[in-house]
């Protein structure tokens, strides 16, 4: 890693590296809260356990990271190419990650509460166990993503693209999925507890021991959820 220890150096003496080259760096347990990593490349770099909080990672290229068990709380990393990364157990409350590109990238028990993942591509991204809870996903694609047992509550999925995506016992209590795509989702034992899925689509979605206690189907702003089948009955208009 000799071309890039200077980048490397000026980033742990001023936790300033923006646009800088930290290619697979070993940045492991670092105290860089609060650092400038806009527009750098951080490809294949191991930040695990690493303090980020407050930092500026807008921009960045992420992909096949090492962020495990990494403190990223109110971090903005928007913009960012995070495709393969790993984010096992991270710390990501309140951050803004949106527009990024997270395909594949695994994010099983990570806490991202009240996150922005505004338009966030997270195709066939791992998200078992996520804490989502008040977390901004509208117009995000998680298609064929699996959210099992993840923490959903309240969350916002205004036009989220859910199809193919595994929500097995996911809790989806007072979440907004108004327009949402959930066309072959798998929401078996999920609960939907005051659920808007006022004009979401759900064809051929899998909803087997769900709780759709209080589910909202439709509004006066909008058309009725469409093809929605509990228990072998249509719930909702196919029109």
């Amino acid at each position: 890693m000799v071309e890039n220890a200077k980048d490397i150096e000026r980033l742990l003496e001023t936790k300033q590296c923006q646009g800088g080259d930290l290619s697979g760096a070993n940045l492991s347990e670092f105290d860089l809260s609060g650092a400038d990593l806009s527009g750098a490349k951080l490809v294949c770099a191991n930040l695990s356990n690493t303090n980020l909080s407050g930092a500026n990672l807008s921009g960045t290229d992420l992909s096949f990271a090492n962020l495990v068990n990494a403190d990223l709380n109110r971090a903005a990393i928007r913009g960012a190419d995070a495709r393969g990364i790993n984010l096992f157990e991270t710390q990501l409350n309140g951050a803004n990650l949106s527009g990024m590109d997270l395909t594949f990238a695994n994010l099983i028990n990570a806490s991202l509460s009240e996150a922005n993942l505004r338009a966030v591509k997270l195709v066939g991204a791992n998200l078992i166990g996520a804490k989502l809870n008040s977390a901004n996903l509208s117009s995000a694609d998680l298609s064929g993503a699996n959210l099992s047992t993840a923490n959903l509550v309240s969350a916002k999925l205004l036009s989220t693209d859910l199809s193919e995506a595994k929500l097995v016992r996911a809790d989806l209590s007072d979440a907004n999925l108004i327009g949402a795509n959930l066309t072959d989702a798998n929401l078996s034992n999920a609960n939907l507890l005051n659920t808007n899925l006022a004009s979401a689509l759900l064809l051929n979605a899998y909803l087997v021991g769900a709780n759709i206690t209080g589910t909202q189907l439709s509004n006066s702003q909008t058309e009725g959820a469409i093809g929605l089948v509990v228990d072998g009955q249509l719930a909702a208009d196919v029109s």
